[in-house]
């Protein structure tokens, strides 16, 4: 017979989890063997060393990734990888936000495709920057139209480059874009109990945050999987060290950057009324002679002075001063 205390003691071990229950089996088999937890509805796949390598891959892929939609969008991005799990790959589905961004990728090096969710408001938000807004997320989440998609189209157009950058070290891919959708019913990724390797994102851009995914399938790794050991990781990127870096690809995009360049005469002074009857054709003299110099404006940031004039039929501009901030 247990006495009261031993009862409230039992009880209480149960509570906090100290004794096995039913629903939490013993360590050790009634031989003494070691038995361990084993769900067929979740298996599991992929083992440590191969997902710690597919994380070391994807945060070389968020750097470039966060590069290249910094550049494109003028204004500063930052693509953490957040974390690495497998799921099933129904469960991966069930947690999107619909309407979303879904980007069906394939390339050679794997054996088949696999998934990019790109969150509806990040993507929503670069086309209010590609407009000329300020980039914000929309209080609600809509289908985009058909120019907001072309545009998206664009912004996606930068994550195929980033991947084959990711995974140069270990495999040279060729990764394209081969299908887009709103929502998963009609993609054909992998069947609904297939496991999968999911990589989450944190995508950080003016003062907001928003998630990216980027969802492998077993069956689409599976050749690659035995080149997923850290030690041939790390020793294919060491080879690699030599001939490219994350340096030589962010150099390489900010030199292709286009900004804008002005240059604009000082302000005169009209009548409203004059204003008013300009038609087309009117002249409108400025108070500056056809040889003095006129500031150059880089970015709405004022640099040089230049001397206007003609190089055939085109105006141009001739510098007199170096590039550099100044006061207007």
């Amino acid at each position: 017979m247990l006495s009261q205390a031993e009862i409230d003691a039992l009880l209480g071990a149960v509570a906090d989890g100290s004794l096995p229950t039913e629903d939490q089996p013993p360590s050790l088999s009634a031989d003494g063997r070691l038995v361990k937890t084993y769900d067929f509805r979740r298996p599991a796949k992929f083992n440590n060393e191969q997902l710690r390598t597919l994380q070391a891959i994807h945060e070389t892929v968020g750097r470039i990734a966060a590069a290249r939609l910094s550049s494109f969008l003028r204004s500063t991005i930052v693509i953490q990888l957040a974390g690495t799990d497998q799921l099933i790959f129904d469960d991966y589905l069930s947690q999107l936000s619909l309407p979303t961004e879904l980007v069906v990728m394939s390339t050679e090096g794997l054996a088949g495709p696999f998934l990019v969710d790109l969150d509806m408001g990040f993507a929503l938000a670069a086309v209010d920057r590609l407009l000329g807004g300020p980039g914000r997320i929309p209080p609600e989440r809509h289908e985009p139209t058909p120019i907001e998609g072309d545009l998206i189209a664009r912004v996606v157009a930068h994550l195929p480059h980033a991947l084959n950058e990711g995974w140069s070290h270990l495999q040279t891919m060729d990764v394209s874009v081969t299908e887009t959708a709103l929502t998963p019913i009609l993609l054909r990724v992998a069947s609904p109990s297939d496991v999968v390797a999911v990589l989450t994102y944190e995508v950080r851009f003016a003062g907001q945050t928003a998630p990216m995914t980027i969802c492998y399938p077993y069956s689409s790794l599976e050749p690659l999987l035995p080149r997923l050991a850290a030690t041939m990781w790390y020793s294919q990127r060491r080879l690699a060290a030599g001939n490219s870096s994350v340096r030589d690809v962010l150099e390489t995009e900010i030199r292709s950057v286009e900004i804008s360049v002005a240059a604009s005469f000082r302000a005169v002074d009209i009548p409203v009324e004059a204003l008013a009857e300009l038609r087309p054709g009117d002249v409108i003299r400025f108070d500056e002679h056809w040889d003095e110099p006129v500031l150059i404006a880089v970015s709405d940031q004022a640099q040089a002075w230049a001397i206007p004039g003609r190089v055939g039929d085109r105006v141009a501009l001739r510098l007199v001063s170096p590039l550099q901030p100044m006061e207007a």
